[in-house]
Parts: C-alpha cells; structure tokens; sequence
C-alpha cells in the first residue's frame, strides 16, 4: 500500500520540472482537446438527428423543463474543487482525497435534495411525469463526485489524451445506450438516461486510466485554501447558469414544453462553437497559464495565440452555421423543427463572439482571482436577465435577439476586466483575431450573394457540401490575403496534422 502510494505520489503530485516543454505539452494538449470535442460534438450531433426522429418536440421540452432545475444543481456539485486542484501551486494526496470525499458527501447530498423538491417542481409546470424524470436525473451527481478528481488530477498532469479518450467513449456509449431505449420505446426516458448512462462510463474509465486511489478524509489537511477558492468560482457558475438558463424557464413556463423544445434545440445547436472551442480548452488554458502568472509578457502572448487558432477554427464555422442554419436542422432533425432553424439562425449570430467571450473565465481561474470572477458573473447576470424579460415580450425569437445583442455586448468589456490583473490589453485582443473574422464575414456574404443568384440548387445534402467546400475556399483566400501570405494560414493545419498523429499513437499506447 506504502508502495503504491508513493509511487502515485511521484506521478500525479511531483510539480519539479513544471515548465519543462510547457509549450509544447500546451499545443499538444490544446489541440488534442479541440480534436476531442469535436468527435464528441459529432457523436452528440449524431445522437440527437437521431433521437429528434424518434421522438417528438414535446418529449425533449419535457425532459428540458426538468433539467433546467437538475443541471443547475451541476453548478455546486464540484464546489469548484476541480479547478481548486487543477491551478494550486501543490497539493497533496491528503488533500485531493479530503476533496474527493467532500465531493462525494455533496454529490449525494443533491440527489437527495432533489428527490425532495422534484413534487413541487411537477407542480409548477403542471407536468406529473417531471417527478420521476428529475428522481432518475439527480443519480448523475453521485456518479460525478466518484471521479472529478481522477479527472482533475490527469488535467493537471496534462494527461489530456487519457482525459479525451474517456469524454470520447462515455459519451458515445451513453448515446447508444440512449439510442437503443428510443427504439424499443422508451420515449423520453431515453434522452433522461442518456447522461446517467455517460455518467457511468466515465466513472469506470476515469478509475481505469487515473491510477490514484483516494485515502481517508483528514481534517487538517490543508483544503480551506482550496475550497475558498472553489467556493467563488461556485458562486460565479450559480449566477451564470441561472442567466443563461431564465430564457428556458421563462418560455417552459410562457408558451409550453413544445416551444420550448424547439428553442432548446436551437440553443444546443447555436453553442456548438463556443462549447468546441472554448470549454474543451478551459482546463488545458488554466494549467498552462496558471504557470505563467509570474511573466506577464509569457502569459499574454500565451492566450492572444489561444484565442487566434480559436478564432480561425470558429468564427468561420460560426458563420456558416448561420448561413446554412435552415438546411443543418431540416437534415439533423428533419422539417418539422422548422421554429427551431428559425430560432437557429438567430442565435447562431452570435456564436462566434461567444467562443471569445467564455475565455474570460481562463484568465480569472488562472490567476486565482475567482472574486473578480464573481463580481462579474453577478454584473453580466443582471443584464442578461433584463434582456431576456424585454425580449419575452416577443416571444421565443425575442429571446433568442436578446441572448444575441447581449453576448455581443458583453465579450469586449468581459475580457479586459479579467485581464486586467494581468495586463491585457485591447489591442492584444484586436490583432488576434480581427483577420479571421473579416475573413470569414466575407466569405459568409459572398456565399450568400451566391446562393440568391440561384447556383446552389442541389439536393439538402449535396447543396450542403458543396457550399461547404466552397466556404472553406472563399474563407481561406480571404485569410491568406489578411494574413499576408498563405504559410501563415497553412501552419495552423499543420499544427493540428502533427497533433492529430500524437493523438493516434498515444491512444494506441494507452
């Protein structure tokens, strides 16, 4: 036990040589996460064309209405003691293994809370199924707390290739499992489980490729500084969620489950790019620039190339989403979520502020300063909030134009201040990621002109790839002649090439 102990101890909790390759092992990782997220956007794409053709609207604004209430609980069920542990200058076994228990001890705490409050919830929308909906949804914090911090432990040793391969296959599994219930009937049921499903998958992979084993809580074992920490960052995440989530509520409650399902399928769709790119970054960012927060100079340079090759990945992809937003939802979810492609295109045009706008989080979390992060999740809160109640007044499209001028509104101002600290300055943002941008806006309009001209008239498939590969042209020309020659542009593929072939053979080891 000694034996094992200490071995685990050299490899998950030695930080000599911390620095060594950062660079390296922050591009590897950076672009491994990407890859990842975007096999797991696709199985979970794939997943829903397909449960959106076994089941109805009203299913999924029924199963919408409980998990607002649910995925709120998400928020507190880490305390914030993932990141708590993933940017500390050192922990101890001692001390991740109090962290698990306490993560543990609330994860059951809110399924049990849960349990008592999902009457009054089913009362509220006057839907009677919601009751046991919510029972079954709330086991999925008891599996969450047996792994966040095997998770968080093989972040913080950049392990993030055995961090994607267990995002991979327990979201593939619980979307066949998911699958597999619709076909015999199971209705709603089938998308309910579907994250308990992921939920133990990821448990049984996390204990397989994250060797430690958690010891006995201790009560001095030095956890005040790290839940005080996650304790703040808890309190931005509670703000934000419920900011981001009112216009659900507001529209479940106000127009129905129907609606509402297809609003929420609209929203899924729409945060594709920001949740791609900058929630599959977040951890590999903060342990990268939490090692940097003593060379301001390091670290800015640091994110200004993060959010660049953000940038040139998303805001392309963003745009053509938009362009193309009535064909995607007809052919993933077929004709009749026509509200939804509606809906769709409204949202998706603010997608590509929004990858900007989540990085905001990066910088507060990496600089230890989650009480500024605090104080502006309550700021942003309020006026999304207020403009979500203007926008009611307008219906579900009103909410979607809210939600849009609103992200847009608060990128700019949101980024600054949680730079401030460091000394992040506008101009920095501004030069990363003005070409791509202009690029792919005039890429996006030229297609459109294109299109009103009538020469895409194929088939919804074929019209779709071809405008595609037309896109991709149109956006790069216009890069290359931004950037100021093609190497410029063509270094970003090779990037994820060699990453991609890193990928490849450190899944055939593990």
């Amino acid at each position: 036990m000694n034996d094992t102990r200490s071995s685990v101890t050299i490899n998950y909790f030695d930080d000599t040589n911390v620095k060594t390759g950062l660079r390296d092992k922050a591009i590897q990782g950076g672009s491994i996460t990407v890859l990842t997220r975007f096999l797991s956007t696709a199985i979970q794409i794939g997943g829903v064309a397909v449960l959106s053709r076994l089941l109805s609207p009203d299913d999924w604004g029924l199963v919408t209405m409980a998990t607002v209430i649910t995925n709120f609980f998400f928020v507190f069920q880490e305390l914030g003691l993932t990141d708590a542990t993933i940017q500390a200058s050192g922990i101890k076994h001692e001390q991740v293994s109090t962290l698990f228990w306490i993560n543990l001890a609330f994860g059951t705490s809110i399924t049990l809370l849960l349990v008592a409050i999902s009457p009054a919830v089913a009362w509220f929308y006057k839907k009677p199924q919601i009751t046991m909906i919510m029972i079954v949804s709330s086991l999925g914090f008891v599996l969450t707390g047996l792994y966040t911090q095997h998770i968080a432990l093989l972040k913080r040793k950049m392990l993030f290739v055995k961090v994607s391969l267990i995002e991979i296959f327990s979201n593939l599994l619980g979307i066949v499992f998911s699958i597999l219930l619709a076909l015999v009937g199971f209705g709603y049921w089938a998308i309910a489980i579907r994250p308990i499903a992921s939920g133990f998958f990821a448990t049984i992979l996390a204990w397989m490729y994250c060797r430690w084993r958690p010891g006995p809580p201790k009560r001095r074992s030095g956890v005040r500084p790290l839940i005080k920490f996650g304790l703040n960052s808890v309190g931005f995440y509670i703000v934000n969620y419920f900011s981001f989530n009112v216009d659900k509520t507001l529209i479940g409650k106000r127009f129905g489950a129907e609606q509402l399902g297809h609003y929420s399928r609209a929203y899924f769709l729409s945060t594709i790019p920001s949740n791609q790119f900058s929630s599959s970054l977040f951890h590999v960012a903060v342990s990268t620039l939490s090692k940097l927060r003593g060379e301001p100079e390091n670290y800015c340079r640091y994110y200004f190339n993060a959010i660049s090759v953000m940038s040139f990945l998303g805001m392309p992809l963003s745009i053509f989403m938009v362009v193309m937003s009535k064909d995607l939802v007809y052919l993933l979810m077929g004709s009749q979520w026509d509200r939804a492609a509606e809906i769709f295109s409204i949202l998706g045009l603010s997608a590509g502020m929004n990858i900007l706008y989540t990085t905001h989080g990066w910088l507060h979390m990496s600089l230890g300063r989650t009480d500024r992060l605090l104080k502006w999740g309550i700021i942003s809160s309020i006026i999304m909030v207020t403009g979500f109640f203007l926008g009611m007044f307008f219906g579900s499209k009103g909410v979607a134009i809210s939600y849009s001028l609103v992200i847009v509104g608060l990128t700019f101002p949101g980024i600054l201040y949680a730079g401030r600290p460091i000394g992040l300055r506008f101009s920095g943002i501004i030069s990363a990621i003005w070409r791509c941008t202009c690029a792919s806006l005039l890429g996006g309009g030229l297609l459109v002109f294109m299109r009103s001209m009538g020469i895409f008239e194929q088939g919804i498939v074929l019209r779709i790839v071809i405008m595609l590969v037309v896109y991709i042209f149109l956006y790069l020309a216009f890069a290359a002649v931004f950037y100021g020659d093609i190497k410029s542009v063509i270094k970003f593929f090779l990037l994820f090439k060699n990453t991609l072939n890193e990928l490849i053979s450190q899944k055939n080891k593990a």
